[in-house]
């Protein structure tokens, strides 16, 4: 067991936007996840973290498989809650959820979807209820909840954690990277059941996933819950202790830390952030590219946002070109339009000076000519296997190339 000091949590912060390849949402300011902190801790709570192999086998853990991401034009007409625009990493909107969502449904109630007398309406409390009632079917509280991926939700994690006084587990399902589908954990590489799950919605509902084909399968269910439900849905699952030492990656909290501590200390002495980083993370980081923001757009749909980013080199880099497609996060890309890294090896758009990586979930960030650095992270071993890359390897995108490990492919222009 260890217990986290606030630089430990503000390292995470900013490392996770390096490692998680674009997606897992926007970081807060480290100013707003200090306050955070500082709440939670003047409440006289203790943020502790135990090791994977810390967990006892008998153990229930509660993991995350719900989505967020982008929907059509048409579901967006429906059920829209909470829009992406964003003015900086702490201001949204000024709305109050709740009312939101009260007038949201309320609209529709006039418009097109009535309500009965039975109905309804929920608020923000209703969404952790999924929790409660996946603790009454299997009859057994959790003794913590794992983070599904290296992502900035982890600063909310941690603090509800900590006033439950249960740890957060050093350990994701998905690796040192954030990924956009279920179906890609290190559960479902070792065979361990998806169900029972529970799922919330912002519309009231709650749905109960008793059995299904596959770890796959529960990915196209959630997307059609999310798809209709304003583009996010909240979900659950039940693992075993014993199950999830056999199928979670360790380490991968002390590893964000980690990134964290040398790039913010790379920025207090006002130095590029890359270097540190690769140092780092040793033989599984490469620089990849260096250079200017040339383009970035993006689509919604299907709970998901889609799109590619182009880089003009400079430096070694000047007179080529990177562009990167992503779905939520960054899988596939081509190096002067030849294929180059894909996933399930991490690719990473970061700011070497300010030492935050670029959130695809704020297009305000890609601001053209902006300078930025493209750090490779190899994956973890198992998703080299066959059942790896058929859920993360370039096919399982729909693109016609192979997956290429990161450090076969990379080229060195320095």
């Amino acid at each position: 067991m260890k217990i986290l000091e606030k630089d430990d949590v503000l390292n995470y912060m900013i490392g996770c936007t390096n490692l998680s390849t674009g997606g897992g949402g926007v970081a807060p300011s480290l100013e707003k996840v200090s306050k955070m902190v500082d709440a939670v801790l003047d409440e006289g709570h203790l943020l502790k973290m135990v090791d994977l192999m810390e967990i006892p086998d008998n153990v229930i853990v509660f993991s995350s498989c719900g989505t967020g991401g982008g929907i059509q034009s048409e579901m967006k007409s429906k059920w829209t809650v909470s829009p992406r625009q964003r003015l900086s990493r702490d201001l949204r909107p000024n709305f109050d959820y709740d009312s939101r969502i009260r007038d949201m449904i309320v609209q529709a109630d006039k418009e097109w979807c009535p309500l009965n007398t039975w109905s309804k309406i929920p608020d923000s409390k209703f969404m952790p209820s999924g929790a409660k009632r996946l603790a009454e079917l299997i009859s057994q509280d959790p003794f913590s909840y794992i983070q599904f991926e290296v992502a900035p939700k982890f600063i909310r994690v941690l603090c509800e954690l900590a006033r439950e006084d249960k740890p957060l587990i050093d350990a994701t399902v998905t690796g040192h990277r954030a990924a956009p589908e279920i179906a890609q954990n290190g559960l479902n590489l070792a065979n361990i059941p998806c169900t029972p799950a529970v799922f919330t919605t912002i519309m009231g509902d709650l749905v109960v996933l008793e059995k299904t084909l596959c770890f796959q399968r529960m990915e196209e269910i959630v997307e059609g819950l999310s798809t209709y439900s304003g583009g996010s849905v909240t979900g659950l699952h039940a693992v075993k202790g014993s199950d999830l030492k056999k199928a979670a990656f360790p380490g991968d909290v002390s590893l964000t830390m980690k990134i964290g501590r040398v790039i913010r200390d790379a920025v207090k002495a006002g130095k590029s952030t890359t270097e540190p980083m690769l140092n780092a993370l040793g033989p599984i980081g490469f620089k990849l590219f260096e250079g200017e923001i040339f383009d970035y757009w993006q689509d919604d749909a299907y709970s998901f946002i889609w799109g590619f980013a182009k880089i003009k080199g400079t430096g070694p880099y000047e007179g080529h070109y990177m562009k990167i497609w992503f779905k939520n996060e960054f899988h596939i890309s081509w190096l002067d339009s030849k294929p180059y890294v894909t996933s399930p090896d991490g690719i990473n758009v970061v700011d070497p000076k300010t030492g935050w990586g670029l959130a695809n979930f704020w297009p305000a960030e890609w601001e053209i000519g902006r300078e930025v650095a493209v750090v490779g992270v190899k994956a973890e071993a198992r998703w080299e296997t066959p059942m790896g890359l058929k859920l993360f390897g370039p096919q399982h995108f729909r693109f016609d190339m192979p997956h290429i490990p990161i450090e076969k492919v990379y080229k060195k222009f320095e």
